[in-house]
């Protein structure tokens, strides 16, 4: 089922249903050559989102890329160095990390192990090339929106998206949802924000292939009976009980 869906109506059912403002990107994980008609960029890992949303179909690899950080977190960089795997880039051009806390930082963001990928490719969801798989679909939204799309798993199968806060965005949106195998929503980090020209009311969400189909599902079984909600949860809303009426 997931294999199958179509995903010009899961665009359609995002950008006209749920109203998100900013364009899905499809996001493939490349074991191998890149897709035909995607360009290298040499750009920072998590800028590939927004350049995708302006109708690119672009890749970044071990060799196209703008960004060690996002290189490591990709599994590119598996001989990094304590200025990278301890933190230590973080402390050296802002001054509110403390060594400990940039440590810990790294510690507790996701990297895809070396070898998973030779390259992060990304496309409009409206515009991925035929044959083209995707792995991903990244969406920049408002709270209310990521709640829906990154949620559509818990109310179908009862999976909870993961949240991510502090961790660099190519980490929280790229390699979370490969380890945890779970939509994610994040605020990403103060860079991949900015270079996403992400909004401040805004947050990337981030699903899996596998819950592709729960967003449609989702959409396809909505409705909400507001007053039934308060009279079975609210007792200031039940009905009030009938009186026996006393025979006579």
């Amino acid at each position: 089922m997931t294999d199958t869906v179509d995903l010009n109506y899961l665009n359609d059912i995002l950008v006209n249903k749920m109203r998100v403002k900013r364009q899905p990107v499809a996001i493939t994980y490349v074991n191998g050559e890149p897709p035909a008609g995607y360009e290298p960029v040499d750009v920072v890992a998590c800028m590939v989102v927004r350049l995708a949303e302006n109708g690119r179909k672009i890749y970044v690899d071990a060799n196209h890329h703008d960004c060690y950080v996002g290189q490591y977190h990709l599994g590119w960089n598996p001989d990094a160095d304590e200025f990278i795997t301890e933190g230590e880039y973080l402390t050296m051009a802002q001054g509110f990390f403390t060594e400990q806390g940039a440590k810990c930082n790294k510690q507790q963001s996701y990297s895809l192990p070396e070898g998973t990928i030779t390259a992060l490719a990304a496309a409009p969801l409206n515009d991925v090339p035929e044959g083209v798989p995707v792995d991903l679909i990244v969406c920049v939204c408002n709270a209310q929106q990521a709640m829906q799309i990154a949620g559509a798993a818990s109310v179908r199968e009862g999976t909870f998206p993961h949240g991510e806060l502090g961790a660099s965005a190519c980490s929280s949106i790229f390699a979370a949802p490969w380890h945890k195998k779970n939509s994610v929503f994040a605020l990403g980090d103060g860079g991949g924000r900015s270079f996403n020209q992400v909004a401040t009311s805004d947050m990337f969400v981030s699903i899996p292939r596998h819950h592709f189909k729960y967003i449609i599902e989702l959409v396809e079984n909505f409705w909400f009976d507001r007053d039934k909600m308060r009279e079975v949860i609210m007792p200031s809303h039940a009905p009030a009980p009938q009186k026996e009426v006393q025979g006579g």
